[in-house]
């Protein structure tokens, strides 16, 4: 017997070795904030020409945030002067596939730079700025260990109040690398185990009869001994809450003010400093193609609202009056104030102080519409599985909600990949009462013992009535389906198992059961808590929802990086589309110019707009020696260009035969173009 014990021995030894290499030669690689640096800067040396790598600011650990900005040489214009595109992923920290997109976006477009024509005239014409990793700090937790999830940057916040920073936070006290949940048994319990599924837990709803038997925490200590777990962790601000639009105060997690956070403000120093951009391109957990949903509905104080006298008076309303703000609006549009600005309920409780805007403006969000369908139509070709049931909107003080209402750019959100939903069986395989009264016991004992299990696991049946023993009564004939669906009509289905109610995270356990094998849930195990007794420890495996295995990421990211290529391509290209000259009389002409946008998208958002942050199109006629202007100005502006509109300019000058007008057409936005005229 003892002779094979060494081997044994040895043969488990080494499995043990091996296991955690196994795991590791299956987990997704994701590049830490470290090599997120030494990759961009491995992009830049290899190619300097169309390349730069700059810093835009450092963190509040310390770190330095990088851009890498991309634009073509040939073209005589500094890549400032040009239209560009911002891409930033990761504002959160938990988004590692948006990173990696991101650097696959860098390098895919430096590639096909010279070898793509389109993809080069693109880049001889626009600038391109990357920014992989906004928020290190965050990202940095999945490669520590424990791993833990955190959106929040490195700042110490006194969570709990109490004169303390950082002092109690989550600690790893089973020893499995992970930071997991704790559930105790407690009669202030308001959660309670799933019936349908033991190892998830939901809260308990009185109204349905149900009992909450457990407290639930973060797998941590009392560090500070106030009587609560884990509530003054490590850090921080949450980045993606840190933006001005709709920003949350009085929020912690949010920041003392708008832009409180060192990359935060880098990051808005940039966008404001390099007023040519015109898209901005952010992977991040929101996706804003599948759901459109804003950051809310404007805040009302009340039905009706006073309008300030001064405006009143010009409206001819009373001051003393209250409106609706549909009435205000008619008011608006008829009395012509408006302008041509596109005026809703919106725009009024802004303008009257009572919330910012969060509905896309009506034209933008046409443009929306058309492209979520494009984006759509994109993921089922591919056969990427989304629901749009589980897409984010966009979230208070976000990047996103800036980038749209403020800075008036046009902004795209992707979140990249979703957990799949679990296939279902087909309902008609169901087993319903009239399905079961028209069934045989032979029809009935056919389903196998899998199909009855599951369906007495879903009627609540008792632990100690199985499949065995209810197919034995079947085949014995002391029962039969006509009689079980007697039963199921008159006895009640147990709370929380009823069709519809199926526990939110019923879908992450079955990714985790069918796809990850178990490896994205830890199960429930005991330990002996110093100050909450016995607890068991167990629950989702951190950055689940966020980190799939390396073909479906794969997939996503070679989706959405041509993608956000075909975005690119769709920013506004103004150009001369004609130009005639007309004689009037001696040396005395008409010049007609037609401009043209050839892209898709309009050279300004309405909520640029709206927002003033978006430049007209500015149409120069420059005039040499005797020439003169008769009619028209030097400089007209025009509003703006919807996508393939076409705009007329006219002007009358005195100019000599054989000589020559030049037309320059420039915005911030837009690529400037000129041309000279000859006067024939």
């Amino acid at each position: 017997m003892s002779k094979y014990k060494i081997p044994l021995f040895l043969v488990i030894f080494c499995f043990l070795l091996a296991a955690p290499l196994l795991v590791a030669q299956v987990e997704t690689k994701y590049h830490s904030p470290a090599e997120v640096a030494a990759s961009l800067k491995s992009l830049a040396g290899k190619f300097p020409e169309i390349s730069r790598l700059k810093g835009i600011g450092k963190s509040f650990g310390g770190q330095d945030i990088l851009v890498l900005e991309i634009a073509g040489r040939k073209n005589k214009s500094e890549p400032e002067d040009r239209p560009a595109v911002l891409v930033v992923a990761n504002a959160e920290g938990i988004h590692l596939p948006g990173t990696e997109a991101a650097l696959q976006l860098a390098e895919s477009i430096l590639t096909d730079y010279g070898q793509d024509k389109a993809w080069t005239d693109f880049l001889n014409r626009n600038t391109v700025y990357i920014i992989p990793l906004l928020n290190p700090e965050a990202a940095a937790a999945y490669f520590s260990k424990p791993r833990q999830e955190r959106t929040f940057n490195g700042r110490p916040v006194d969570e709990d109040n109490d004169g303390l920073v950082d002092e109690d936070g989550p600690e790893d006290l089973d020893g499995d690398g992970l930071i997991t949940t704790m559930r105790v048994k407690s009669p202030e319990g308001r959660w309670m185990i799933d019936p349908r599924e033991p190892r998830l837990m939901k809260l308990a709803d009185p109204k349905k009869g149900e009992k909450g038997e457990y407290l639930v925490y973060t797998e941590g200590l009392d560090n500070d001994g106030d009587g609560q777990i884990n509530e003054d962790g490590p850090g921080g601000v949450d980045l993606n809450r840190n933006f001005p639009h709709d920003f949350e105060y009085f929020q912690k997690r949010s920041g003392l003010y708008p832009v409180s956070e060192p990359e935060t403000e880098a990051l808005l120093k940039f966008m404001f400093d390099h007023n040519n951009i015109a898209m901005v391109i952010n992977f991040s957990t929101e996706n804003n193609l599948l759901n459109m949903q804003q950051t809310g509905q404007a805040r009302v104080g009340a039905d009706r609202v006073r309008v300030p006298r001064q405006f009143a008076s010009f409206l001819g309303l009373d001051p003393e009056a209250e409106y609706t703000l549909k009435e205000i609006v008619d008011v608006l549009k008829s009395s012509g104030f408006a302008g041509g600005m596109e005026v809703d309920e919106s725009l009024v409780a802004t303008f009257l102080g009572l919330g910012p805007a969060m509905n896309l403006d009506r034209s933008d969000q046409a443009i929306y519409e058309e492209l979520q369908k494009e984006y759509k139509s994109g993921l089922k070709e591919v056969g990427l599985d989304y629901l749009e049931k589980r897409a984010r909107g966009v979230g208070k003080g976000s990047l996103a909600a800036f980038a749209y209402y403020q800075y008036g750019v046009p902004v795209f959100s992707f979140d990249l990949w979703q957990v799949a939903e679990p296939k279902k069986e087909d309902k008609k395989d169901e087993l319903t009462p009239d399905r079961l009264r028209s069934m045989s016991s032979e029809e009935f004992l056919s389903l196998g013992e899998e199909k009855i299990a599951a369906f007495l696991k879903d009627r609540g049946a008792p632990p100690n009535f199985n499949a065995t023993m209810l197919i034995k009564m079947v085949q014995s004939g002391q029962v039969t389906p006509a009689r079980m669906a007697e039963m199921m009509e008159k006895m009640p289905r147990p709370a929380g198992a009823t069709a519809g109610e199926e526990n939110p995270e019923a879908y992450l356990l079955a990714y985790s059961d069918n796809v990850l094998k178990g490896a994205g849930f830890v199960n429930w195990k005991q330990f002996k808590h110093p100050g909450l007794g016995l607890v068991e420890i167990g629950g989702f495996v951190p950055f689940i929802k966020y980190t799939p295995p390396a073909d479906q990421l794969q997939a996503a990211l070679r989706y959405h990086v041509q993608y956000s290529r075909k975005l690119m391509m769709k920013l506004p290209v103004v150009s001369i589309r004609e130009t005639k000259i007309e004689k009037l009389g001696s040396d005395l002409y008409r010049l007609t110019v037609y401009l043209q946008n050839d892209g898709l998208l309009p050279t300004s958002l309405a909520q640029g707009r709206r927002a003033l942050t978006s430049y007209p199109i500015r149409v120069s006629l420059r005039l040499e020696g005797k020439q003169k202007l008769f009619a028209g100005r030097p400089v007209e502006l025009v509003s703006h260009l919807q996508g393939g509109e076409v705009k007329k300019l006219e002007w009358t000058v005195q100019a000599s035969k054989g000589s020559s007008l030049a037309v320059r057409v420039w915005s911030n936005r837009v690529s400037p173009v000129e041309k000279m005229i000859k006067v024939d």
